[in-house]
């Protein structure tokens, strides 16, 4: 009896994660939030009103990832195009201005596994890497200066559906500057915090050894 417990315990860990030293590549595709939290401008003068405090909006998010895994250390690169309008007073937008924006931004990564759940397939990592946050749309067609290198921060979480498909959240903070000009305007650099939250399945390959 105490063996046929030891060989389904042995079954379960087994396939709750992959084998030890081996190589899986994943590819997703995600969806979620794009939250800037951070002010673009502290004043910006617009149609002859200054404008203070001028930020993005929270908008929808897609992208794609591709990681590699080994065992509980994962390299993974992201891209990722976000909705997000500019937050212009209705005075302003009802002069004629556009407030249409978004965001493009991309990153490599190194995650690492800090917990996986005994036969269990929930799996928790954290992460960091570099990459850039690059801003357009109608509003910063005026401004040039509008991408920036950036350095990411996550946390996220790996739940394995089956042994080939992870159900993947994510949470990253892309850190960047934000100091653009218009003609011999020149703006004082702003911190950016470029939160993304994200949802995605990932499909993993074996690749033969």
């Amino acid at each position: 009896m105490l063996r046929r417990i030891a060989l389904v315990a042995l079954l379960l860990g087994t396939l709750a994660r992959p084998l030890e030293g081996q190589v899986q590549v994943g590819l997703s595709g995600f969806a979620g939030g794009f939250l800037p939290v951070s002010d673009l401008f502290e004043e910006l003068n617009l149609a002859g009103r200054i404008i203070a405090n001028l930020g993005q909006e929270p908008g929808p998010l897609v992208g794609g990832r591709l990681t590699v895994w080994i065992s509980r250390i994962a390299v993974d690169a992201e891209l990722g195009y976000a909705f997000s309008d500019v937050d212009l007073p209705s005075v302003i937008v009802d002069l004629g201005l556009d407030n249409g924006a978004s965001a493009f931004i991309g990153s490599l990564n190194v995650a690492y596994a800090i917990f996986q759940a005994p036969f269990s397939p929930l799996s928790i990592f954290v992460s960091g890497g570099g990459g850039f946050v690059s801003r357009s749309g109608t509003f910063f067609d005026i401004f040039e200066g509008t991408a920036d290198v950036a350095g990411v921060l996550g946390v996220g979480v790996r739940y394995g559906l089956s042994r080939g498909t992870q159900l993947r959240f994510d949470l990253r903070d892309y850190i960047s500057s934000f100091a653009p000009t218009r003609g011999s305007d020149e703006f004082d650099s702003m911190l950016q915090h470029d939160v993304i939250v994200t949802v995605g399945l990932e499909f993993l390959f074996t690749p033969v050894q």
